[in-house]
């Protein structure tokens, strides 16, 4: 069986290729091959790579540039998934394709709120969650096709928001981070072993469907970035004394000069539907954090 693995240099591509089953071959075709900006690049790569099932990994995901590069994530998040969900239909294989908290509008940024599930209506409230609502959609038009809503993805693997709190703690600096907005945090490697588990049944013929997928766990950014100090505390790598600051989203909006795009208070998923699908409970982010700060 071969699989084209589409954005395999990210950190969700990373993951899925460290724990690549033996069974399967794999394409991880570079930008210059396949250039998501050029309209038919993507066809014209799958129809000759005699691919059994497509990953995409691919994103544009600037949350705060995108309220300005409307174009280019609407390219990218929507345009280009409809050209790979058109394409896999017409090749009558299935897609795997990875969405976000971020579709929906938010809750009221309390810890004790309830996770949102897959039937509850979607809202973004910026172009990044609009745009990658749009490309969800593409994707599920397709029942052959399955849709991960994933979340505040970190790993070892490649740039992204744990690895950057982690180097700013171990560079010393002042890190503030905000009490009030909540989500759940999802270890790449979870990702990685929920869709190999899933792609037998995908390539037997199975349904693919919506679903969440993220570390089972409801925490504001303090909390995670809390955690993460403490991994690099435990691991020696940060002093005992070292402490975050805790502020608020608008302070933290009132101390930059960045554009900054609006987020949701509390988006976190609830994964109790994947659960059951898997026969099993999804991992807590918790156990990836030892392999976060070992990879920095």
């Amino acid at each position: 069986m071969q699989i084209v693995i589409l954005g395999a240099t990210g950190q969700v591509g990373q993951a899925l290729l460290s724990q690549l089953p033996s069974a399967y071959r794999v394409l991880t075709p570079s930008h210059s091959e396949v250039d998501f900006l050029v309209p038919g690049a993507i066809s014209a790569y799958l129809d000759q790579s005699a691919a059994n099932l497509v990953i995409n990994c691919v994103a544009y995901n600037q949350v705060d540039k995108a309220e300005s590069e409307t174009a280019l994530a609407q390219r990218i998040n929507a345009l280009a998934v409809e050209e790979i969900v058109n394409t896999c239909a017409r090749l009558h294989i299935p897609l795997v394709h990875f969405s976000t908290d971020y579709v929906f509008p938010g809750k009221p940024a309390l810890s004790t709120e309830q996770p949102y599930l897959e039937a509850e209506a979607p809202g973004p409230v910026n172009f990044y969650g609009q745009s990658k609502y749009l490309g969800e959609q593409a994707a599920l038009s397709v029942p052959a096709n399955l849709v991960l809503r994933v979340s505040w993805v970190f790993s070892e693997f490649a740039r992204n928001m744990g690895q950057q709190i982690a180097n700013q703690a171990l560079q010393g600096k002042i890190l503030q981070v905000a009490t009030d907005q909540f989500g759940s945090p999802t270890y790449a490697g979870h990702i990685a072993e929920v869709v190999w588990a899933l792609v037998p049944e995908l390539l037997a013929g199975a349904e693919g469907g919506l679903y969440h997928l993220s570390g089972n766990e409801a925490v504001s950014r303090f909390q995670l970035a809390q955690a993460i100090v403490d991994e690099l505390i435990l691991q020696a790598r940060v002093g005992s004394a070292y402490a975050l600051v805790a502020t608020t989203q608008a302070q933290w909006i009132a101390s930059t000069t960045s554009p900054i795009a609006q987020r949701p208070n509390f988006s976190a998923l609830g994964c109790a539907h994947l659960a059951e699908r898997l026969g099993r409970p999804l991992k807590s982010w918790r156990v990836g954090l030892a392999a976060l700060v070992a990879g920095i």
